[in-house]
């Protein structure tokens, strides 16, 4: 795992090019702070921050393949590198290293671009071709590992966060209204789309080549679609789940360093540990978070697990002074993130840090076997569904509007009067009046010219099925998942400095999982079918009954109690009225009927929050770092 950065030269000097490439990497030592490397031409500048996992010795980057013609900076993991090392070796190409590393130029030196259909793990990585001056960047199939491009006539600026493009002179900084709009419906910002609308995020299963001042994009792979035809007895597909799940585990502990699991009791991290606990020859090391408040802890569940499984467990308590690390958390995404849960994974990650390197999360249970709450949902309000949209539109949509924002009935309304027959309870996005209340009429203008929803109908219009589970999971497998959970997730684990791999996420279990018919993955009231068929013969029952919890973290209290004078210090800062975003009259309501238990305001407080520290971080000339 590391940090990748670089840009095409333009004339610059070498002096100027080297002092750059410095900055660049100093904005991502801590994805790498084991080594840092640089490769500089007339043409191509290549930075990289080293974490070391495998070949520890002659592993460093950026690499060049045995002829000297190529070079590659790359971050993540191959898991598959022993195997093309043998096919490669025996077509000829010259091994100098241990690393997996050389199996992507080898892989790249025999099939170009295409490179990327044989590998199997997670990555991003930006590879240089001397001799036809051509620069390939490419990103793995799921997006676990990030790519952030800046393009301008000949000049293409690149890295694994954009703070390192922020630190290249001359990258403009206009605010994308289409991609804040994403953010004050969603919570995230959805690729290609960053905060700023000159900087672009590579796509997942993408790659991205610049050549003569033009970039072309390739998608190279897709989600597959169920098959409802003649299938495999449940038994044979249990079975076939198990070998499919030992493998990607068992390929993710490659490591010439520690590693452990983060566990929180659930199925999916549950899953993990005990597939390690069973592959493993060494004492598996397993990593949880606790909250003092009620309703918030999964400790016993996760002590259970690691009883059952027979690993060693660490805990840590997290409280409120954890909000301190908020500004720590606005400056490592880079953007607007509006998912609390980011708290925990940092703490989690932090913990974790103090004994391994690697660690194993479940990331990517809950997408691809169906594990969400909102999927038991997706027959909610389908009787007034059955109405005209247009005519619900015309009926409810005035009434909703009316209402004041404390009001329990407006959800209904809205989600009533605009939600389709695909719609599940939060396709209109999880904060749906922040637009219509809380900015200005100005920003309200600027937002009304783009439409969050339509992205997810894009990517709807281009599936066949027409069952609606099916479209859920396929909309958070693109959505959700890429740009929430594994976005989060890489930026908190990355903070410190801490690899963390998605068994869940092997492309052969995502293909074997979005093939399997709808009833494997819920039946009746249980979610996650197939899966928990499995692990019936590796978990505690009581593992696999717990009603769903997620990752959450208790801001109602926070911000209710000991917080409700740090977010008014925030919110209705001067800089904020300055601003001109918010409409601070009605942020002061909110916060108001917040603290009183009126009505829980707890996730509209925590978006408008990382917004605003976002804008005194990375806008404000007086505040900003970069």
């Amino acid at each position: 795992m590391c940090g990748i950065y670089g840009f095409t030269q333009n004339g610059l000097k070498q002096p100027e090019a080297e002092t750059l490439l410095q900055r660049m990497g100093q904005m991502l030592r801590h994805r790498g702070p084991d080594g840092e490397g640089a490769h500089l031409d007339d043409d191509i500048a290549l930075g990289h921050r080293r974490l070391k996992i495998i070949d520890l010795e002659s592993g460093d980057q950026p690499m060049h393949d045995w002829l000297g013609r190529y070079v590659i900076s790359f971050n993540g993991e191959i898991y598959n590198f022993k195997e093309l090392r043998q096919q490669f070796e025996q077509r000829g190409f010259r091994f100098r290293t241990r690393s997996d590393t050389e199996a992507i130029l080898a892989a790249y030196h025999f099939m170009g671009k295409r490179c990327v259909e044989s590998l199997q793990g997670m990555f991003a990585f930006a590879l240089w071709d001397k001799a036809e001056k051509k620069l390939l960047l490419a990103r793995d199939r799921l997006g676990k590992k990030p790519l952030y491009y800046f393009h301008q006539g000949e000049r293409l600026v690149f890295a694994s966060e954009m703070k390192a493009i922020l630190s290249a002179p001359n990258v403009p900084r206009e605010i994308d209204f289409e991609a804040l709009n994403h953010y004050l419906t969603f919570g995230y910002i959805p690729a290609p789309l960053t905060i700023f609308k000159h900087i672009r995020k590579l796509q997942a299963a993408q790659s991205l080549t610049f050549f003569d001042g033009t970039v072309s994009f390739e998608d190279y792979w897709a989600l597959p679609e169920p098959e409802n035809g003649v299938l495999k007895s449940e038994e044979e597909l249990v079975e076939e789940l198990e070998a499919l799940l030992a493998s990607a585990v068992d390929l993710r502990l490659i490591s010439e360093v520690p590693l452990g699991a983060f566990l929180s009791g659930g199925t999916d991290s549950s899953a993990i540990v005990a597939m390690m606990a069973k592959l493993n020859q060494q004492p598996v090391r397993t990593f949880t978070i606790d909250f003092s408040e009620e309703g918030f802890s999964e400790v016993d569940d996760a002590r259970r697990v690691a009883s059952h499984c027979g690993v060693e467990y660490n805990v840590l308590k997290v409280s409120t002074d954890a909000i301190n690390t908020l500004p720590k958390l606005v400056w490592h995404f880079d953007e607007p993130f509006g998912d609390a849960s980011a708290i925990p994974t940092y703490y989690v990650s932090q913990l974790a840090r103090e004994h391994v390197t690697v660690i194993l999360s479940g990331d990517g249970g809950d997408e691809l076997f169906a594990g969400y709450r909102s999927y038991m949902q997706k027959d909610q309000y389908s009787t007034i569904k059955r109405l005209p949209r247009s005519l619900r539109r015309r009926l409810l949509a005035p009434i909703a509007h009316a209402l004041p924002i404390q009001a329990r009935a407006r959800n209904f309304l809205k989600y009533a009067a605009y939600a389709t027959s695909d719609d599940g309870p939060q396709a209109l996005g999880i904060y749906p009046y922040i637009k219509e209340d809380i900015v200005t009429r100005s920003i309200r203008r600027e937002l009304s010219a783009f439409d969050a929803t339509s992205l997810r109908r894009t990517i709807l219009a281009a599936l066949k099925s027409t069952d609606k589970l099916t479209r859920l999971q396929y909309v958070d497998a693109k959505l959700y998942l890429p740009e929430d959970i594994l976005m989060k997730v890489d930026r908190m684990s990355m903070a410190h400095s801490l690899e963390t791999r998605a068994p869940l996420l092997d492309y052969r279990l995502v293909e074997f999982a979005t093939r399997l018919p709808v009833h494997f993955k819920m039946r009746d009231s249980m979610t996650k079918y197939l899966l928990k068929k499995l692990l019936l013969k590796y978990l505690p029952p009581e593992t696999l009954v717990k009603k769903k919890q997620g990752f959450a973290v208790p801001i109602n209290r926070w911000f209710q109690q000991q917080l409700n004078g740090y977010t008014a210090e925030v919110l209705l800062d001067q800089r904020c009225r300055q601003r001109g975003y918010f409409n601070l009259a009605v942020v002061q309501k909110v916060l108001q009927h917040h603290a009183t238990g009126r009505r829980d305001y707890s996730e509209w407080i925590w978006l408008l929050l990382n917004l605003e520290l976002w804008f005194q971080t990375f806008v404000d000339p007086a505040t900003r770092k970069i």
